[in-house]
């Protein structure tokens, strides 16, 4: 028989339980998945967290007893050690195994489907998936090809197994992908699997000469800003609400020490993404019509000012029935849905960044009422503004 809720354990560290939190901060993912825990530590202020952050244990030292611990994606034998540890195990990472401890991670198919919209919105025609070591996460390439597809374009997937995250790939390797690289038809947009992968698709273009973004736009997943910047040129990445992976990581913990037995369905948490946030390696607009370039452009610069179609076709001298047209042959939906479009993705920004009030948040994105922007918000995202800004704070 479970233990219910309200029945309290006794932690081993006596008022105070002693909390492991095993993460490797020297990347973005990391960090922030420790900052977000220790944030929701600092609420109550009832755990005794472990002085040694990140991967400093050793795989031979001796560990102490742990009342719980919060990991992240490492090596396998830290998950393994941590297991045996402690009873109360919470894995951030959407790869675990939700029958061995409860996980949370980042939702591949929305990640995915993420940044095949993004590079369809570029104008691209064509779109290829670099799965890094050997596809370990093979939900992100099902929501970017699920997205590519509807479109009516096909996607091109390679698989290079790379020997260690940071490591530079050896020549065979490296020969493999700049082969596969200049094979592909062109222009295309690449999604690779994580920034690491991005990064080494920009360098194999370095090497094959061939131009980011004009003739290779690449868009990785975890925005880190250190490997995103430091690329060259710096890469567009999809986002993840990491912080909140790690603050929901640790509510997760809470729950556990207090005793509760997990549903299935809390056992097994995955987030989606903050959006694509755009550097230079996707910073292109692919249409083979200039007027079209000239007509998205306009409206990505202007969308909120506020602007209609009718403002689009007085700086784009051509027909609005041609307009509509091309926009629904090469984006798939209309002008006026692009405006829409770019209003709810600039409101999602400052829903998430700022405490501005919605009837502001509504004026800076063009509408002039509430209920006109809540109608777009909520056709375009299928929830709420206040909705959205509650999932995305922390605690949501």
């Amino acid at each position: 028989m479970g233990v219910t809720r309200k029945q309290k354990r006794i932690p081993q560290t006596q008022d105070r339980p002693l909390i492991g939190v095993l993460v490797d901060t020297s990347y973005k993912y990391g960090s922030s998945i420790v900052r977000g825990a220790l944030r929701y530590a600092n609420i109550k202020r009832r755990w005794l967290i472990y002085k040694q952050l990140g991967l400093g244990l050793d795989e031979n030292s001796e560990w102490p007893r742990f009342d719980g611990i919060i990991c992240a994606a490492g090596p396998a034998w830290i998950l393994d050690r941590a297991l045996r540890v402690s009873k109360n195990v919470v894995y951030c990472s959407s790869t675990g195994d939700p029958n061995l401890c409860p996980i949370i991670g980042l939702d591949g198919i929305q990640t995915g489907m993420q940044a095949a919209e993004h590079l369809i919105n570029c104008g691209l025609e064509h779109f290829a998936f670099y799965s890094g070591n050997v596809g370990l996460r093979p939900s992100r390439l099902e929501g970017f090809r699920s997205v590519v597809e509807a479109r009516g374009y096909t996607c091109e997937e390679i698989r290079i197994t790379h020997p260690h995250v940071g490591t530079d790939r050896a020549p065979p390797q490296r020969l493999e992908l700049v082969q596969w690289l200049t094979g592909l038809a062109k222009p295309v947009g690449i999604m690779a699997v994580d920034d690491w992968c991005a990064l080494d698709i920009a360098n194999a273009c370095l090497e094959a000469k061939l131009a980011v973004p004009e003739q290779v736009a690449i868009v990785g997943v975890n925005n880190d800003d250190m490997l995103c910047e430091g690329g060259w040129p710096p890469l567009s990445s999809v986002e993840g609400d990491f912080s909140r992976m790690g603050y929901k990581a640790a509510e997760l913990l809470e729950r556990m020490l207090d005793g509760e037995v997990l549903k299935k369905e809390d056992r097994s948490n995955l987030l989606a993404p903050l959006g694509v946030v755009q550097r230079q390696s996707s910073n292109t607009l692919a249409v083979k019509d200039e007027n079209l370039a000239k007509a998205i452009q306009f409206i990505r610069e202007h969308a909120c000012d506020p602007c209609t179609v009718n403002d689009v076709l007085r700086a784009v001298p051509v027909s609005r029935r041609w307009l509509e047209k091309l926009f629904v042959v090469q984006l798939g939906h209309t002008p006026h849905d692009e405006i829409a479009r770019v209003r709810v993705e600039t409101a999602q920004r400052f829903l998430r960044e700022t405490t501005l009030k919605l009837s502001d948040i509504a004026f800076r994105c063009g509408y002039s009422e509430l209920k006109r922007f809540h109608l777009a918000f909520r056709t375009i995202t299928d929830t709420t503004p206040a909705a959205y800004r509650r999932a995305h704070r922390f605690g949501g």
